[in-house]
């Protein structure tokens, strides 16, 4: 048997979405042959050129199929039936692709979930290759199901939930935690929340079969490269920035509490601090801002360009993560990608995590003091970053693309 892999990733880059850079940058050490069989999508002109100066994607040889706007209908709910058509003929032919040659290894993601039906396919016909399979975040159980839900319409209800049983199942899940050899988390909280969902099955076996590889860049990209070493002199007020979207459980109620009180303990806040939300953001949350008179403080955009998003951070003042907030589970498994971003620029960053999330832990051990979520933290944090102007210094190895290989972890 050669000494390489099958990849059914469902989509992969140049198409830029964050499950496909985290399949690539797991991929990308291995010194390996790869096969990848994807829906077709569309690239992405600055990942295009940052994959044609990096050697290492020589070494994938990809063949699409049909097209992942159709067959991963996320955004076209009235292109369901024919996703659901083509997601069963994406397993299909990967069985077919991956009888045309014998493999060693092969590797599936959780996004989308159709991906772990093929490799549980091809798994149970041939039981001889290590099934990796890859997760970015928990389908069963997962809390946004229910969250998404709040105050919506009902027919938004019903084509959600349509949805979600197309694309979101647990049985996607179920497919690879039952049938993997492997599985690779982005972080231990997501590792711990998932296994606890099997009580069934033997919690120190999933442990043993399971890999932490966690969030990283890629060294050689200018995507990445741009972002360290950045000089910066503190504006006045201060800009602090949040990029990415607020919904589910990624709460501002408290922050906006704590912001509304700190305006009344000093009228001149606004002559201190402002921090400016870019992209999707809550219609009650908006409700909020305007009773609380925070317009003026807490500044809404539009989403803007990846390149736009990349000068708004080198600009800032204050990085914000608002975090998924989950008080009553013992771990919150999730975890935002852009937090790499935020590392590698060594700013100041106002963390509203819990210390369930990793996010937290992860801020922590990086020497982030300004995390937490409950008001009287958060009020004490804004103070400290508006009075403070330290530099933070701390090794890029952790982040480091470079340094892992999933095969050896």
């Amino acid at each position: 048997m050669k000494n390489n892999m099958f990849v059914v990733p469902g989509a992969f880059v140049p198409y830029n979405d964050a499950s496909n850079l985290l399949a690539y940058k797991r991929l990308r050490n291995l010194d390996l042959d790869m096969d990848v069989f994807a829906f077709k999508s569309k690239a992405d002109k600055g990942l295009e050129k940052e994959l044609e100066k990096d050697d290492k994607f020589k070494k994938f040889n990809i063949t699409y199929t049909s097209d992942i706007e159709w067959a991963v209908p996320r955004n076209h709910p009235l292109r369901l039936p024919f996703g659901l058509i083509l997601m069963n003929k994406y397993v299909h032919d990967s069985l077919k692709q991956f009888e045309k040659k014998e493999y060693k290894y092969l590797f599936t993601s959780i996004v989308p979930g159709i991906s772990h039906i093929c490799g549980k396919r091809i798994k149970k016909k041939h039981p001889e290759v290590m099934w990796y399979a890859s997760f970015s975040d928990p389908f069963k159980n997962s809390p946004y199901k229910s969250a998404e839900l709040e105050n919506r319409s009902l027919l938004y209800r019903f084509v959600y939930k349509v949805g979600a049983w197309a694309l979101y199942n647990n049985r996607y899940e179920e497919a690879a935690i039952y049938n993997a050899d492997k599985f690779v988390f982005i972080c231990e909280e997501q590792r711990d929340y998932t296994i606890a969902q099997y009580p069934d099955l033997d919690r120190e076996e999933l442990l043993k079969k399971s890999i932490v590889m966690p969030l990283t860049y890629v060294p050689t990209w200018d995507m990445y490269k741009q972002l360290i070493g950045v000089k910066h002199e503190c504006s006045t007020p201060k800009q602090a920035v949040h990029l990415g979207r607020l919904y589910g459980l990624r709460r501002i109620d408290t922050f906006l509490e704590a912001l509304k009180q700190l305006k009344q303990e000093d009228d001149k806040l606004e002559e201190k601090i402002v921090f400016h939300q870019y992209s999707e953001i809550q219609a009650p949350d908006i409700k909020k801002i305007k009773d609380y008179d925070l317009e003026n403080l807490f500044k809404i955009h539009y989403k803007v360009s990846y390149d736009e998003s990349t000068r708004i951070m080198k600009d800032a003042d204050v990085l914000v993560l608002f975090d998924t907030l989950m008080p009553n589970e013992p771990s919150q498994p999730y975890l935002p990608s852009k937090i790499v971003e935020y590392l590698l620029l060594k700013k100041p960053i106002l963390g509203v995590c819990d210390s369930n999330s990793p996010s937290y832990r992860i801020l922590k051990e990086y020497g982030f003091d300004s995390v937490g979520c409950d008001i009287e933290t958060i009020k004490a944090n804004i103070k400290a970053l508006i009075n403070e102007n330290r530099d933070i210094e701390y090794s890029l190895d952790k982040l480091n693309s470079d340094n892992y290989n999933m095969l050896e972890l």
